[in-house]
């Protein structure tokens, strides 16, 4: 390195003392040190004599730099950056260094829902059965002593939505079996139904898997049940079917049970209104 050597002459009685003043390149530039020169710019350093205490320093002409260092330089300059492709997605600091912007890593995702499901009772879906099943007598609601009256009836597979157990769910009832209860005692079970006599292409009054003939005038209240199997469907979450038959009760709809007599006359009522079996006109 190039220094710059002067030299000051500093007398004392009749004894000469040398002191030598270095500069750096640096400092003449910064015009912090001319080595004891005239040209009015402050030395970097106290010159004294022999046996005297130096000064303190001067705060407006602050002492020199240690020899190599830069002024403005940071004491803990950053780290260079990992790769080339980090440098170009960060920004320059003012170090001239590469500030790298690293992602936050992604948080765990969080479990999926998996809803405790218990085993399904026909009480858990009693609110969601279907309406009761009317039967339908033939023939017109009546029935003739002795003779076969028919009962038609019959039930289709209903789903309904809602939810159980606080879930969205969709509930589907299959109809299994049918109870018809005549009212006089007589009950019988059938898995399919029955139609009308129309429906089942039979001359009235003769019998069918429903049809019943009472022995006795009166009237009579016949009902139908209908036992359902059901299956609960949640989603994602599966199917379970529910332990049991929903049931179903119908209501009871009035049977008249009427005698019919014959007899064999002459003449009819018209042309013999007194005849037997005829009204007095």
């Amino acid at each position: 390195m190039l220094m710059l050597f002067a030299m000051l002459v500093m007398v004392t009685g009749t004894e000469f003392e040398a002191q030598a003043v270095y500069c750096t390149p640096l400092q003449i530039f910064q015009q912090t040190c001319n080595a004891g020169g005239d040209d009015g710019i402050d030395v970097g350093g106290e010159v004294t004599w022999p046996g005297e205490e130096p000064a303190a320093p001067d705060p407006g002409h602050p002492a020199p730099n240690p020899v190599g260092e830069v002024p403005g330089a940071p004491e803990n300059p950053a780290p260079p950056p990992t790769t080339v492709d980090d440098c170009t997605r960060g920004q320059d600091d003012l170090s001239g260094n590469c500030v790298i912007d690293f992602p936050e890593a992604p948080e765990d995702p969080e479990e999926p829902f998996v809803p405790t499901i218990p085993a399904i009772t026909v009480t858990d879906v009693a609110s969601f059965a279907p309406a009761p099943t009317s039967p339908t007598i033939e023939p017109f609601g009546i029935a003739i002593l002795g003779a076969p009256m028919n009962v038609a009836m019959g039930a289709e597979t209903q789903t309904v939505g809602g939810a159980l157990f606080g879930l969205p769910m969709a509930v589907t009832f299959v109809p299994e079996l049918y109870t018809v209860d005549y009212g006089d005692g007589t009950v019988i079970e059938t898995t399919t139904g029955s139609g009308t006599w129309g429906e089942l292409g039979q001359a009235q009054l003769t019998a069918t898997p429903t049809s019943h003939a009472y022995q006795a005038r009166g009237t009579y209240a016949v009902s139908i049940d209908v036992s359902y199997s059901a299956t609960v469907d949640f989603g994602v979450w599966g199917t379970y079917p529910v332990d049991g038959f929903v049931v179903t009760g119908g209501p009871g709809v009035d049977v008249r049970v009427f005698e019919h007599t014959s007899a064999l006359v002459d003449r009819t009522c018209i042309e013999d209104p007194l005849g037997p079996g005829c009204a007095a006109v």
